[in-house]
């Protein structure tokens, strides 16, 4: 998923998906210390995943924080 497509997210629609993806995450690194077989560029599309929508939630914050200064 790339970042056009979550910046038509609400905030609460990222958060579920952060959420969602973190179980995944968890997962796929259970799943790499107990079996020799899996694809090994899942956790890192994971990680980058959680990391953008952690950091489109913190936009959409500081702008409602800064519209508010105005």
């Amino acid at each position: 998923m790339d970042t056009k497509e979550l910046r038509g997210f609400s905030k609460e629609e990222l958060s579920s998906r952060v959420k969602q993806w973190q179980e995944q995450l968890f997962r796929a690194r259970f799943q790499a210390q107990t079996t020799e077989k899996r694809d090994t560029s899942v956790t890192k599309k994971l990680r980058r995943h959680v990391a953008r929508a952690l950091t489109l939630i913190r936009e959409k914050d500081l702008a409602v924080v800064n519209e508010g200064r105005k």
